[in-house]
C-alpha cells in the first residue's frame, strides 16, 4: 500500500508540474507555437483532474490534498473565461445613443447543394428571427452571397428589413461549389470604409467602419482558419483502425489550426492598434477561450461574455458541444457595454448566436 501510494503522490507531482506549465502559457500566452496551442487547450480538463486528485487525497491522505486545493485555486483566475454568474444591467438611457451587434455563424442559411424543401422552412425562418432580434449591427461567417442557383435573395431580404449597408470578403481564390459561403457584415448605420483579408477558403479578417449618429465604429469580423474536425466520425469508430486514423487526421487538422492562426492574430493586432476609432471585434474565432488567438486579444480588448454574460456561454452546438469559440471582444476604454446575451436554444446553425449592446463614451 505504501508503494502505491508513494506511485500516486509521483504521478500528482508531475501532473502538478505539468498543470503549472499549463496555466503559466495561458495566462501568459508567451508563445504562438503549435504545441502551447495543444497544452492551453488542455487547462479546463487540468483543473478537473485536480479537484479528483483533491478527493483522492481527502481519503488517503488529507495533508497531501492541500496541494490539489492549490491548484484548484491557482486555476480559478480563469474562471471569467469559463462561467459568468450575471451581472446588473446597466441603464441605457443613461449614455445617449447605444447600438446592438448580433454575431451569428449563419451555416449558409442551410442553403447547400443537397438543399430540400424541407431545409427552406428552416431557411426563412432563420432569416425571419434574424430580423426580429432588431439588432443594427449583423456579423455573420459562412453567409450566403446568393451566388448559388438556389438563392433565397438573403441580402434583399436583410435590405428591405433596414439593413441598407454591407459588406462581404470576397475571396477569388475558394473552391467551386463553395462559393456561396464568405462573412458579411450588415449594418442600419452607413459604412464608410471597409477592408478585407481573406485567407483560406471562406476565412479571412475584414473591418468596416460605421457611422453611428456623429461617432464612428470599426467592427472588425474574423472567421478564423477552420480545422473541420470530424469528430463524430471519430465518436462513431468502432476498429481500432479507424479510431487511430481519424485520431491522426484530427491532431494533423488541429495542429495546422494552430500554426494558420499566428499570422491572423498579427494582422488582427495591427488593425487594432493603427484604428482610430473604437473597435470591437467579432465572429467565428475557431479556438477556446484557452487559446494563443484568445489570449493575445483579451491583452488589448475586454470579452463581452466576461463583462456582461451568463453561464457558460457555449456558442457551438455540435460534438463538442461544451466549448465557446465564438466573441464579441471591444474597446472598454472608448466604449461601454451594457448587455451580452447568448442564445443556446436558437438550433437553426450548428453556432449559437449572441448580441451585445454598447454605446460610445463622451470624453
Amino acid at each position: 500500500m505504501k508503494g502505491l501510494k508513494g506511485f500516486f503522490w509521483l504521478l500528482f507531482k508531475c501532473f502538478g508540474a505539468y498543470s503549472l506549465l499549463v496555466y503559466a502559457l495561458t495566462y501568459w500566452v508567451p508563445t504562438p507555437h503549435w504545441v502551447a496551442g495543444f497544452l492551453m487547450m488542455s487547462l479546463p480538463v487540468t483543473v478537473l483532474v485536480s479537484l479528483f486528485f483533491f478527493v483522492f487525497w481527502i481519503f488517503i491522505d488529507p495533508k497531501k490534498s492541500l496541494v490539489p486545493l492549490f491548484l484548484i485555486c491557482l486555476g480559478s483566475i480563469f474562471m471569467s473565461r469559463t462561467y459568468q454568474f450575471g451581472s446588473d444591467k446597466r441603464s441605457a438611457e443613461k449614455s445617449g445613443k447605444t447600438f446592438s451587434l448580433l454575431n451569428y455563424n449563419v451555416y449558409g442559411f442551410w442553403i447547400t447543394p443537397s438543399h430540400t424543401k424541407k431545409d427552406d422552412v428552416k431557411t426563412n425562418e432563420m432569416k425571419q428571427w434574424l430580423v426580429d432580434q432588431n439588432a443594427d449591427i449583423l456579423c455573420m461567417p459562412e453567409f450566403n452571397n446568393e451566388e448559388y442557383k438556389r438563392a433565397f435573395q438573403t441580402t434583399e431580404y436583410l435590405k428591405k428589413a433596414g439593413y441598407k449597408y454591407h459588406n462581404f470578403l470576397k475571396n477569388k481564390t475558394m473552391k467551386e461549389g463553395a462559393s456561396y459561403q464568405t462573412l458579411a457584415i450588415f449594418s442600419k448605420f452607413p459604412i464608410i470604409s471597409h477592408r478585407e483579408k481573406p485567407t483560406e477558403q471562406q476565412n479571412g479578417l475584414m473591418y468596416a467602419d460605421v457611422l453611428i449618429g456623429k461617432d464612428t465604429v470599426r467592427i472588425i469580423a474574423v472567421h478564423l482558419y477552420s480545422m473541420s474536425l470530424r469528430l463524430s466520425t471519430l465518436v462513431r469508430q468502432k476498429e481500432m483502425a479507424g479510431i487511430k486514423r481519424e485520431t491522426k487526421g484530427t491532431f494533423a487538422r488541429m495542429k495546422n489550426g494552430f500554426t494558420s492562426r499566428i499570422l491572423e492574430v498579427q494582422l488582427l493586432e495591427e488593425w487594432i492598434k493603427e484604428s482610430p476609432y473604437p473597435v470591437i471585434v467579432c465572429g467565428d474565432f475557431n479556438e477556446t477561450p484557452y487559446s494563443y488567438f484568445y489570449g493575445k486579444t483579451r491583452q488589448l480588448l475586454n470579452n463581452a461574455f466576461e463583462d456582461k454574460g451568463e453561464g457558460f456561454g457555449f456558442t457551438y452546438n455540435k460534438i463538442p458541444w461544451f466549448i465557446r469559440i465564438d466573441n464579441q471582444f471591444y474597446n472598454d476604454k472608448k466604449l461601454t457595454l451594457y448587455d451580452f446575451k447568448t442564445w443556446n436554444n436558437i438550433k437553426y446553425s450548428d453556432h449559437n448566436p449572441s448580441i451585445g449592446t454598447y454605446s460610445v463614451k463622451r470624453e
